[in-house]
């Protein structure tokens, strides 16, 4: 039971700690956020907002899977890592998450390539941390909750699909072609 505790926790403080990072930022940087999407074609950017919500739906559906459906002493992820890994894997998208856009801003300010790594390896970390996310949830066995299994396998891949395909690999490439 603590487990799940920690984990709501975590969700709690990080995930507002994320979500004031990005209000913080948007608010403070008015005119570098008009220019967060870099080179990003103009076509891909109202497909890359609907995204970040669905995905952000598909993070609650799969935190909930976590949270009801997961038994702590019972739970093993591909009969080894045990329900606190997950504890780990959020840290590893929550904390990366509340940082990159204030380091962005930074970046677009001083050009320095040493942020732009690390925001690089940001980006990554968390898209790796989904993936690991979605192959949780995914290996997780549910008893007679399939439409929330099924809902959390979807949110969970929405969500993996964002963080590591359109956020690491679609922004990192186009961000520095303006």
């Amino acid at each position: 039971m603590i487990q799940k505790v920690i984990l709501v926790l975590i969700n709690l403080i990080f995930g507002s700690m994320v979500l004031y990072s990005y209000y913080n930022g948007i608010s403070k940087e008015p005119q570098l956020s008009a220019k967060l999407f870099g080179g990003i074609p103009s076509i891909l950017h109202p497909i890359i907002i609907c995204f970040m919500f669905i995905s952000a739906i598909g993070y609650l559906f799969f935190t909930y899977n976590f949270l009801v459906n997961a038994d702590v002493n019972k739970t093993l992820f591909f009969n080894k890592f045990g329900y606190s890994s997950l504890n780990l894997l959020y840290l590893l998208v929550l904390i990366p998450s509340m940082l990159w856009m204030n380091l962005t801003f930074k970046y677009m300010k001083s050009g320095n390539s040493l942020d732009w790594a690390l925001i690089v390896a940001m980006l990554f970390c968390v898209g790796i941390a989904s993936i690991f996310l979605l192959l949780f949830t995914v290996d997780m066995k549910t008893e007679g909750n399939t439409y929330v299994y099924l809902a959390s396998v979807i949110g969970s891949s929405i969500f993996a699909f964002h963080t590591l395909f359109l956020d690491a690999i679609i922004w990192t490439t186009f961000f520095n072609r303006i």
